[in-house]
Order: structure tokens, then sequence, then C-alpha cells
């Protein structure tokens, strides 16, 4: 095995809450080959791919209210400021090339940490304890699928229509210092669904999440687990995060029969008692703190420091991303028809900046819940979203918009005629600042955003690294 370094904790896995899990700071520079030797190497190592996904580059910025925001239409932006050249597609920009370059780098750095577990946890599976080599394989194939899919859905084609043969993206399975071998679409997506299968297979077999409910498994003494690395599996590539990758990857390769499986196996979890493992919030979940509906999480990162990002990013005196009076009150929530939305009446604040009414989201602003502190990867709204569209059954498809329309408290409507488009409005208002508008337009081929912005197919593939295009051009 190569000889690589990796910056982690050296600190022992001993948490006392689903916050305290991957909230620790990297305090020293230890050889991943000297980790790997033992059962808490593995898991440590581990621990920094999750910490790696908090990074500014991934979903603690750019890639949940940050560049890919502005690729959705979601903010305003001031002319000459990179945000703006992102907004406008401006992909020759060298400082949008930048922004671009980095995020792609963190991605392969993230999958690069896993890489380095994967490659040798085959041959070292003596050293685990019950479950572990399972748990920890698992989780690390997931992350690295989940990662893959972001980079096929950011820098990929556009899934729709006919599929090139030209190679398009290395999918990375190795670590090395050398240039990765690029895959054409379909090799990309086959690979991908290897790492979901598996990890589906080895998660199966163990994850406590088949055993508790999410309510049990936030406490170690709740639930018979060997040590609190088993809990908090809300904040970790769980089973049926695993389940909620598939279809978001069926949906996105437009296999619309197996998207409406996966997402309907997610839907209707349940939990040993019965319960169903998540339902849908409302306006009451949001009063009580939990305003970006973390209850619905099936996949999250834990962030102790989300109140500051959320500050930092979201200002309520209008300084950081806002949406103006116009935009909000006849694109995001049309003034006619949002009046009992609870997302518009918890979610969101209004001010005034240069004497113009704004709009600043507040749904990462968490004062009085720490266990709230959580940034969603997957929601259960999602894989609502995800049935809707796909099923082939209007009666399903209508049903289960009911049950989405009352819970956030806007009228129900027939999705038999123009359900991409009623659906696209719908979807514009729940994802807001999580980084999923662009991808919705994407996956659909969309001419023009909510605000008729126009889109075209060179919109949809975000700048890849010089050097990447460089290598593929040879």
């Amino acid at each position: 095995m190569k000889k690589i370094f990796v910056i982690i904790t050296l600190m022992g896995v001993i948490f006392s809450g689903c916050n305290d899990w991957l909230d620790v700071n990297p305090r020293t520079q230890v050889r991943k080959d000297v980790l790997l030797e033992t059962q808490k190497g593995f898991r440590d190592v581990l621990t920094g791919a999750y910490i790696r996904l908090k990074n500014t580059n991934l979903y603690g910025g750019e890639m949940m209210w940050g560049a890919i925001e502005y690729l959705g239409q979601h903010w305003v932006t001031t002319a000459g400021y990179t945000d703006n050249y992102i907004q406008q597609y401006n992909y020759t920009n060298s400082s949008v090339k930048d922004r671009f370059t980095a995020i792609f780098k963190t991605y392969y750095q993230a999958i690069a940490d896993v890489n380095g577990i994967l490659e040798v946890i085959d041959e070292k599976k003596g050293i685990f304890t019950k479950g572990n080599y399972e748990l920890i394989k698992g989780e690390a194939l997931a992350i690295r699928a989940f990662c893959h899919l972001d980079v096929l859905r950011l820098f990929g084609p556009m899934p729709t229509g006919e599929i090139s043969e030209d190679k398009i993206l290395p999918y990375v399975k190795t670590v090395t210092n050398e240039v990765h071998d690029y895959s054409t679409y379909e090799q990309f997506v086959e690979l991908l669904l290897g790492d979901l299968n598996e990890a589906e297979r080895l998660l199966g077999e163990v994850d406590p999440v088949l055993k508790y409910s999410i309510e049990d498994l936030k406490d170690e003494t709740t639930c018979e687990v060997e040590d609190d690395f088993w809990i908090c599996r809300q904040v970790r590539m769980n089973y049926y995060g695993v389940l909620a990758l598939k279809a978001r990857l069926y949906f996105w390769t437009q296999d619309m029969s197996n998207a409406a499986l996966y997402a309907n196996k997610v839907i209707g979890a349940k939990d040993p008692s019965g319960k169903k493992m998540w339902t849908l919030a409302n306006g009451v979940t949001m009063e009580s703190g939990d305003l970006a509906c973390a209850s619905e999480n099936i996949l999250g990162l834990s962030v102790y420091d989300l109140g500051t990002k959320a500050t930092s990013n979201f200002s309520l005196t209008g300084n950081g991303k806002y949406v103006d009076n116009f935009l909000f009150t006849y694109y995001v929530f049309p003034t006619n028809e949002s009046a009992a939305d609870v997302r518009k009446t918890k979610q969101w604040v209004s001010t005034t900046k240069n004497g113009e009414e704004i709009y600043i989201c507040k749904k990462y602003y968490q004062p009085t819940n720490e266990a709230k502190n959580e940034i969603p990867l997957v929601r259960l709204t999602e894989m609502y979203f995800i049935v809707m569209e796909a099923t082939s059954s209007m009666t399903e498809a209508n049903g289960l918009f009911g049950e989405y329309a009352s819970a956030r408290g806007v009228s129900s409507v027939d999705l038999a005629t123009d359900r991409v488009n009623k659906l696209k409005k719908e979807f514009n208002k729940e994802f807001y600042a999580e980084g999923q508008m662009f991808f919705f337009y994407k996956r659909t081929g969309a001419t023009s955003s909510l605000n008729y912005i126009p889109l075209n197919p060179e919109s949809y593939v975000a700048p890849l690294p010089e050097r990447e295009i460089e290598y593929n051009n040879k």
C-alpha cells in the first residue's frame, strides 16, 4: 500500500451523544497505513471521511447553500463578483474555475479517505469484533458512492436524451498519486450501483437501524450495541440511507420503476414496534426548533457549529445570502397560494436592505435545540418527490402529494396533468439552501429556471479542473 498521510483525530471513540459524534477537531498527522492496523484505527479514518464531508467546499458550504445554489438561481448576487459569474454559468471565468476545482478536489479527497479503508479492510478482517467489519466497510462504500453520485450530477452530462459513449469522469477505487482512468457514463453508473449494492448487503446484516428506532439510537443506553460507534445512525451512512441513494441514482438515470421502488422502501420503513421510522415534518415540528426538518433526515451530518454557519451565511440583517421581494413573492412563495405554508411562515423572515424588503432563510438557525444541528443530505421528503414523479400510478402520486401538502400547509393538486412542472414549484420551496434545485433542472432538462433564467446543456456541466480536461483530451 502506498504511504499516504491523512489528518485525523487521535481521540478515542468515546462520545456522549449524536452531536459529539464527528464534531471532534483533527489534532495531529498520522500515517494512514499505521492507523489501519487496529479496529480503532479504521474507525478513526472513517470518522475523518465524515469530517471531510463537512468541509466548506462540500456540505459545509458550497454544495449546500453556496455555489450549487447560485447555479439554482436562488440568491441575489452582485455584478462583478464570483457568485454572480456562477449564477450566469460563466464557466470560463478564472475565479469560477477555481471554485469548482476546489469542489472537485475535495470530493476526491473524501473518496481517497474511504479508499484507504477499502483497499486493505478485507485482508485485515480478522482484527474486527462482531459486526464492525461489515459496518465500517458498508459505510465506506456508501460514502464513496455518495460522493461519486454528486460528482456525476454536477460535472457529468445531462441524463436526458442520448448518452454518449465518451469517457466522462474517473470512478476512483484506489489510492494513488497517478491520474485515474476515466469511465463512460454507463461504466460510471455501473460502478456506482455496484458500491451501493455491496453497501446494502453489508449494512443489511448488521445495521442497528434495522433493530431499533431512530429515537432509541440516539443513546447507547436505550439499545443493545457494542458501544456508541453504533448509535446516531441518522448522521451516518445507514442501511436506509443506502436505499435512498439507490432511489436517487435510479431517478437520475431515468429508471423510474426502480427509483419509485427504492424510495417506497424508505417511505414505508418501520421500526420494530411497527411505527414509521420517519414521518413528514409539519408546523409543530418547526415550532419545536427543528427548522431544517432534521427529523426527516435519512442521511445527515452532525454540525455542532451550525448556528455559527447560519449567522455567517444568512445574517438576519441582510448581510449575507438573501432573496429579494419580487423573487420571493412571485416565484418562491407566490402570495396568492402560500398564506398557510409553514415553510414560508417558519423558515423565512423578512427584513430591509437599502430600503427594500428582502427575505432571509432561517432553516439553519437552531439556537435552542442542539439536537437539531444537522445538515440534511437526504430527507424523507425527497423520497416522496421521487415517487410522486416516478410512479405510473396517479392514485399513488396524488395520495403522497396529499400527505405532503397536509404536512406543509399547502393545497393539494391533481398531478394527472403537467406533473413535473407542478412538482418543480413545490420542490423549489422545499429544498431552498439544500443544494438540490439545480439538479432538478438538470435531471429534467429544463430550458429555464422558475424565474425564467435560460438554461441549456452548456449551463448544466460544471467546469472540470484544467488538469482533468488536459488528461481527458489525450
